[in-house]
C-alpha cells in the first residue's frame, strides 16, 4: 500500500472513529453556549459554535467567523498542519501507522493488470504506459536522477504519493513534440495516449515551450474516472492537470480539461454518461477572462442537462489558478475548498448562489430587445423575450408566410434565426422571401410570385431585389429542411451545435407542431399525450437555451367558422399552459355580427369565410390570447397578399355595429 492508498484508507477510518470531542473539548460560555476555538464566540454569551454529533462536523455561526468542517479540517486548523499530516497524526491516535520502508518507492502493478487512474474516455491513438512507468520510477532511482522532478513536485506544493498514483514522472531530456526542445520536464499523463510535459526550469525555456504535448495526440480529461467512483460527491472542474493535483493534495476530487477544446469533450461526456445524482460539479477554471468565458459555457450546458453544479467563486482569491493559490497561501486555499464543498455544493440551487452567480447574467439576456419588425405588434407585445410563442391559425391564412416574414425581419435587424421547416422545402421558403422583397422594392411592377421564381421566371430587372434580400439577412438566417422523422431531441442537438459554433442565441421557428414527431419514448403514448409532452419539451428547451421559440400550430376544423380561442388549438391542452405567449391568426370578418350569432347560419358563415379567403389582400387579425410579458388582450391587424407572401400592418378597422370582439383571452 503506497502513501496515497494508506491516506485514503486512514481518512475514512479517522472520520468514522475519531470524534470532534476527542481532539477538542470546547469550554462553555457563561450562558452555556460552546466557545469557538477560532473567534472565541461564546465567551460573552453568544455561543455560536455547534458540534453535530450525528455527522461528526462542526460550524461556528458567528458572523465574524463561519469556520466549519469535519474532524480532519478541525485538526488541521488547530495544529496548523496540512491535510496529509492531519490524517497521519489522527490515524496514529487509533493505531494506524504508515510503513515508510514498505512503500519507499511506488511499484507499478503487473503489466496485464495496469489500470490507468485518469484514463480518457477516448480510445488512445498511442499507448505511452511504458514511458509513464519509466518516468515515474526515475523519481525514486538510486542514482538520484529523478531528484529535480521530486523537488519540482514539492515546489508546486503537491503530494508526492498522489502524483505517483497518477503516474506523474520525470524525464531529464523530454522532447514530446520532437522539435529538438529537450529539457527536464515533469510528465503528467492525462490518458494512455496523451500527457502534458511541464518544464521544471521556467527561466531556461521559452514561455511557449513551458508546456508541451506529444505530437499528433489529443488531450485527455485528467482524472475523468473519478466520476465512476461510488464515493465521489463534489468534483472541482479546473483547467490544468497541476491544478487538479492541487485539489487532490488537499483532499478534494478534481478533473482537469487540459485544453479549451476539451470543454466540449467534457460536456459531451457527462451528457452521454450522466453522473450519479449525488455528484455536484464545482466549476473552478482559471481566474481570468478566458476562464470566465469557459465557465459560462460549461455552466449553461450543465444547466441545460439538469446536472447539479456550482461556480467556485473566490476559490483562488487574487491568484490565477488552484496551484498558485495552493503555493501562495495553502491554509486559505484549503479553507476556500472546504467552504465550496460544504456550503455551495450541498445546495447548488440556493437563491443566494443564484443571485451572486447567475441573476445578473440572466437579467442582461432577458432585457435584450428583440423586435419582430412589425412596429404595431412590437409596441403592443413589447417585442420578443426568451420563451415559447405559439402561433395558431386555420389553413390559407398565411401562418408560415407570416412567421417567415418575421424571421427575415429579425435577421435583417441583426438576430441569428433558425427556421425549422417540417413541411416546406428550403426552395419554397426562400422563393417566398424573394417574392416578398420584389413586391416591396417594385410595388408597381407585375406580381412575380414564389411559384414563378421556383420555375425560374425571374426577370433581370428584379434581380437587384434578390441581392437586396441577401444583403438584409446575410448568413444570419438558417432554414433547416427537417424531414418527417425529426423530433424535438434532434432539433435541440442542432441548436446546441449552432450555438457552440457561433456563440449566439438564435431565435427559433418550428413549422409546425402537429408534424413534429414524438420522441422514441413518447411514440408509445397516445397522439394527444405525445403532443403535450412535445410542447413541454419545447418549453424546457426554450428555458435551458434562454431564447425565443416561435411554434406554429394548426387549429381544429370545427373552429374554422368561429373566433380563435384555446379550444381551437388542435389536439393539445398543453399549449395554453406551457406557452408564454399565444397568438391566433384569424380572418377579420369573424368580428362581424354574422359570426357572433349563435343561431345556425352555418352556410352563410361558410360562404363568408370562403369569400374572405379568396380576397386579395385578405384581412387578417392577430389575436393575443395569452402574454406572460405584458398586455394579454390585444389585436393587431394586417393585410395579407398571398401572391406576394407579404403582410402589411394596418390600423384598427371599423366593424359593423354590434360586432362582438373575437377571441377568448386569459
Amino acid at each position: 500500500m503506497n502513501k496515497k492508498e494508506w491516506l485514503d484508507y486512514a481518512k475514512e477510518e479517522v472520520k468514522s472513529r475519531v470524534k470532534i470531542r476527542d481532539i477538542y473539548q470546547p469550554p462553555k460560555g457563561h450562558k452555556g453556549g460552546l466557545v469557538c476555538p477560532f473567534c472565541h464566540s461564546g465567551e460573552n454569551g453568544d455561543g455560536a459554535f455547534t458540534i453535530y454529533e450525528d455527522t461528526n462536523r462542526y460550524k461556528c455561526f458567528s458572523g465574524t467567523c463561519g469556520e466549519h468542517g469535519d474532524v480532519i479540517s478541525l485538526y488541521q486548523k488547530l495544529n496548523n498542519v496540512d491535510y496529509s499530516k492531519a490524517v497521519e497524526e489522527l490515524g496514529q491516535m487509533i493505531g494506524l501507522y504508515f510503513d515508510e520502508q514498505a512503500a519507499k518507492a511506488p511499484k507499478p502493478p503487473k503489466k496485464e493488470k495496469i489500470e490507468f487512474p485518469s484514463l480518457s474516455a477516448d480510445e488512445p491513438e498511442k499507448d505511452f504506459m511504458p514511458y509513464y512507468i519509466q518516468c515515474r520510477e526515475r523519481l525514486f532511482a538510486e542514482d538520484k536522477s529523478g531528484e529535480p522532478g521530486l523537488e519540482y513536485i514539492e515546489k508546486r506544493g503537491l503530494d508526492v504519493g498522489i502524483c505517483c498514483d497518477f503516474y506523474v514522472g520525470f524525464d531529464p531530456e523530454a522532447d514530446p513534440a520532437g522539435k529538438g526542445h529537450k529539457t527536464p520536464r515533469l510528465i503528467i499523463p492525462t490518458s494512455r495516449g496523451h500527457y502534458v510535459a511541464r518544464a521544471i526550469y521556467d527561466d531556461k525555456v521559452e514561455k511557449k515551450f513551458q508546456k508541451m504535448n506529444p505530437a499528433g495526440c489529443k488531450a485527455g480529461i485528467f482524472n475523468i474516472k473519478t466520476l465512476n467512483k461510488p464515493t465521489t460527491k463534489e468534483v472541482f472542474v479546473c483547467e490544468g492537470a497541476i491544478d487538479a493535483l492541487s485539489f487532490l493534495t488537499v483532499g478534494a476530487e478534481a478533473i482537469a480539461l487540459n485544453s479549451a477544446e476539451n470543454a466540449d469533450k467534457f460536456i459531451n461526456h457527462v451528457k452521454a454518461n450522466r453522473p450519479r445524482p449525488e455528484i455536484t460539479f464545482i466549476i473552478a477554471l482559471d481566474n481570468d477572462e478566458a476562464g470566465q468565458k469557459k465557465t459560462a459555457k460549461i455552466a449553461s450546458a450543465l444547466r441545460a442537462l439538469g446536472i447539479p453544479f456550482a461556480i467556485g467563486r473566490n476559490l483562488y482569491g487574487k491568484h490565477k489558478d488552484a496551484n498558485e493559490a495552493l503555493c501562495r497561501d495553502k491554509s486559505a486555499f484549503i479553507s476556500a475548498v472546504d467552504t465550496a464543498r460544504i456550503d455551495t455544493a450541498a445546495r447548488p440551487d440556493n437563491v443566494t448562489s443564484y443571485i451572486n452567480d447567475f441573476m445578473g447574467e440572466d437579467m442582461e439576456r432577458f432585457k435584450r430587445e428583440r423586435k419582430t419588425g412589425f412596429p404595431l405588434l412590437d409596441k403592443a407585445s413589447g417585442g420578443l423575450y426568451p420563451g415559447v410563442y405559439t402561433m395558431a391559425a386555420i389553413s390559407s391564412l398565411g401562418k408560415t408566410s407570416f412567421a417567415l416574414q418575421m424571421a427575415d425581419q429579425l435577421a435583417a435587424a441583426g438576430e441569428d434565426v433558425i427556421f425549422f421547416s417540417l413541411e416546406m422545402s428550403r426552395l419554397e421558403l426562400v422563393s417566398k422571401s424573394i417574392a416578398r422583397t420584389i413586391a416591396q422594392e417594385y410595388p408597381d411592377k407585375p406580381v412575380i410570385n414564389s411559384l414563378d421564381i421556383r420555375r425560374g421566371k425571374l426577370p433581370a430587372d428584379v434581380l437587384p431585389a434578390v441581392a437586396k434580400y441577401q444583403e438584409m439577412v446575410q448568413d444570419r438566417l438558417s432554414i433547416v429542411e427537417a424531414n418527417f422523422e425529426v423530433n424535438i431531441d434532434s432539433i435541440a442537438d442542432y441548436i446546441q451545435r449552432y450555438m457552440d459554433r457561433t456563440q449566439t442565441r438564435p431565435v427559433i421557428f418550428i413549422d409546425y407542431l402537429q408534424i413534429l414527431q414524438p420522441t422514441e419514448e413518447d411514440a408509445r403514448k397516445g397522439k394527444r399525450e405525445a403532443i403535450d409532452n412535445t410542447i413541454t419539451q419545447i418549453k424546457r428547451l426554450s428555458r435551458n437555451l434562454d431564447t425565443p421559440i416561435i411554434l406554429i400550430s394548426s387549429v381544429n376544423r370545427s373552429n374554422y367558422q368561429a373566433p380563435v380561442d384555446f379550444e381551437s388549438l388542435k389536439e393539445s391542452g398543453n399549449i395554453e399552459y406551457s406557452s408564454d405567449v399565444v397568438y391566433g391568426l384569424q380572418l377579420q370578418c369573424l368580428n362581424e355580427p354574422l359570426f357572433t350569432d349563435t343561431e345556425g347560419k352555418t352556410i352563410k358563415k361558410r360562404d363568408r369565410v370562403r369569400e374572405e379567403k379568396k380576397a386579395n389582400p385578405r384581412k387578417i387579425e392577430l389575436v393575443c390570447l395569452k402574454n406572460r410579458y405584458g398586455i394579454s388582450s390585444f389585436s393587431c391587424y394586417f393585410e395579407y397578399y398571398p401572391t406576394k407572401d407579404l403582410f402589411i400592418e394596418q390600423g384598427k378597422p371599423s366593424f359593423s355595429q354590434g360586432a362582438k370582439k373575437a377571441g377568448k383571452r386569459l
